[in-house]
């Protein structure tokens, strides 16, 4: 039925309704109804729609403020990011670094940049302000706090501060940034480390930061050799307090099956589960370098700069001596004392134990025993004389053949001044205390042979030991049974070519060894907290792979296996804690490397 034929029909049922009189009273009191109705409608609709566009604009204008605060952050970061590379093309354009004079040369750097920052240049960019022209970023200040002396009076590191601000549609944010630059060894920098691959297999505890070249292999089971059979124990993941130093995301794997590893789940939901169950850290603390940018330590170019500065002459003519002598560091010791003339020691040949003639001996076999008393006095009067020299070196000397101190015969080496002298050791150093008090040794020193410690030693020294290995599984360093304290409060650098061997024969005990010091070997390398507790204060690299195996719990050694009891009070059985002293302490002794380490901090918002 249309709309015509229902009006028709309403309007026919009204003319003949019996009271249609009432009815069109009724109809004209309702006239105007509908109009309310429309306008009221109308009006609903029209503050709908002016809510929905307040909302829109309102998230358009937040968007685009957002949008111009991450644009600002990322303006000021790249006027930081230019100012740091101005500093590090600078500071690379210079070789054979000399710590000393490096203030003067970064205080010329940084006037540099103040030149800059006074003539105002910015930082542009191509997103455009709207109706301002160009955003733009400008260094704001740079600071140089001048060199940080560590307990000696030596340079250790220095510091900048730059500020940079930047301006985007209206939106100003300012950054500041902390740049650490020095001139030491990288390895240095790591409570754990290696240039290839770095192996946590179970608890081990890393207070410091950790660097793997490589990848960063994660697991909870610990390996371990215990009469002369291979076994394994399931323990806890590492625990890392510090931060991870890797290739990339990928490169922190897990050993889900035993040998085989994958990467750790690093979706944004996850990593931070992730890495909290194999590392005890968060996302925040992985960071990526580029193993291109890692400083090395070459030690056949550094035995020759410690060469040449013992004995006072230029870098090169060492460099010719040793090319000559088959880079071979006992033959350069041996030239260069014949060339130079530097002090040489040695030590004496023991005579016979005279043996006292029977009474009514022959006088012959009398004058022959005097001879031999007469000899041996000699012998110990020189004894006693080397005992004193080595405990009151003021000079670079040459030790021609083995040294041992035993706390007796010999029981200290000790320079009262060490920077610039060296103690040349054209033999092998064994440390072979067993008596109530320690041996101290402070010096620098060159080694020609292995070095062996056993028993206690105090020691604020660095020490580098120059035997190749004949095989890539040789020790020419081995540190057994030994507890090695910082004399003075310090500690030793130890770097070897061959590979360095930490043991401990009295095992299961949960009284931890003590070793302050750094040590660093071209080879590969294996740690334990298994049978032994062990307590690293400084740091282990290694150039090749690192593993680190280790348990939480009492170790008791049973008749095949080692049983342990992860629920007693003992914690880790392998700790390592950085310290970062060491740069102070010695640096007189530590590698000189080409070029600077250029280190920026995290970022701060003000």
């Amino acid at each position: 039925m249309s709309i015509l034929q229902k009006w028709k029909r309403n309007i026919q049922l009204l003319l003949t309704h019996p009271d249609r009189n009432r009815v069109c009273h009724s109809v004209k009191q309702e006239q105007g109804s509908a109009l309310v109705m429309v306008m009221f409608v109308v009006l609903i609709l029209t503050v709908l729609g002016l809510a929905v566009l307040s909302a829109t604009v309102g998230g358009a204008k937040r968007t685009e403020t957002r949008e111009n605060d991450v644009q600002s952050l990322h303006l000021a970061q790249k006027s930081l990011d230019e100012t740091v590379a101005y500093i590090t093309a600078q500071l690379d354009q210079k070789r054979n670094i000399d710590p000393v004079s490096l203030d003067a040369d970064i205080l010329n750097i940084t006037q540099q940049v103040q030149n800059q920052i006074n003539t105002d240049i910015k930082t542009s960019t191509d997103l455009q302000a709207s109706g301002a022209g160009p955003s733009q970023a400008r260094l704001m200040s740079i600071v140089y706090k001048g060199p940080e002396k560590g307990t000696t009076s030596q340079l250790t590191r220095y510091a900048l501060t730059l500020t940079a601000q930047a301006n985007v549609n209206g939106v100003i944010r300012t950054l500041v940034q902390e740049v650490n630059i020095d001139t030491f060894p990288e390895f240095l920098s790591y409570a754990l480390g290696s240039e290839h691959n770095l192996i946590l297999n179970g608890a081990p505890n890393v207070i410091g930061n950790i660097y793997a070249g490589n990848s960063l292999l994660t697991s909870r089971t610990a390996r371990y050799t215990y009469k002369a059979a291979n076994h394994t124990q399931s323990t806890q993941y590492p625990h890392l307090n510090g931060d991870a130093y890797v290739q990339s995301l990928d490169a922190i794997q897990e050993e889900k099956v035993m040998n085989q590893y994958t990467p750790i789940n690093m979706d944004a939901t996850l990593a931070n589960d992730s890495l909290g169950r194999v590392l005890g850290i968060s996302l925040e603390q992985v960071n990526i370098k580029n193993k291109k940018k890692f400083v090395q330590v070459n030690m056949d170019q550094t035995f020759i700069d410690k060469i040449a500065e013992a004995v006072s002459v230029n870098r090169n003519d060492i460099q010719t001596m040793y090319n000559s002598s088959n880079q071979n560091p006992a033959q350069l010791m041996t030239d260069v004392a014949k060339r130079y003339g530097i002090k040489q020691l040695t030590l004496p040949t023991k005579p016979a134990t005279p043996v006292r003639p029977a009474v009514g001996a022959p006088s012959t076999e009398w004058d022959q025993y005097n001879a031999a008393v007469a000899a041996m006095q000699s012998y110990e009067e020189q004894m006693a004389k080397l005992k004193v020299t080595l405990a009151t070196l003021d000079q670079s000397v040459v030790f021609n053949g083995d040294l041992e101190l035993d706390g007796v015969t010999f029981n200290q080496l000790n320079y009262a001044q060490k920077a610039g002298k060296w103690f040349l050791l054209n033999g092998s150093l064994t440390i072979d205390n067993y008596q109530q008090s320690s041996i101290n040794i402070r010096a620098n020193m060159l080694t020609a042979g292995n070095v062996t410690i056993h028993g206690e030693a105090d020691l604020d020294a660095t020490i580098y030991v120059m035997k190749t290995p004949s095989n890539a599984t040789d020790y020419t360093t081995v540190l057994q049974d030994a507890t090695i304290k910082g004399l003075n409060g310090k500690e030793v650098v130890l770097l070897s070519k061959g590979g360095i061997l930490l043991n401990r024969i009295e095992a299961f005990s949960s009284t931890p060894t003590t070793i302050k010091g750094f040590f660093y070997t071209e080879a590969a390398a294996d740690l334990y907290g298994v049978g032994s507790v062990f307590w690293l204060d400084g740091g282990f690299f290694a150039k090749g792979d690192l593993t680190v195996n280790a348990v939480v719990g009492d170790a008791v050694g049973g008749a095949s296996d080692i049983e342990v009891n992860p629920s007693s009070n003992v914690g880790s059985r392998f700790r390592v804690t950085y310290n970062e002293s060491v740069y102070a302490d010695q640096q007189a002794g530590l590698p000189r490397i080409q070029q600077v380490n250029v280190r920026v901090g995290k970022l701060e918002l003000k």
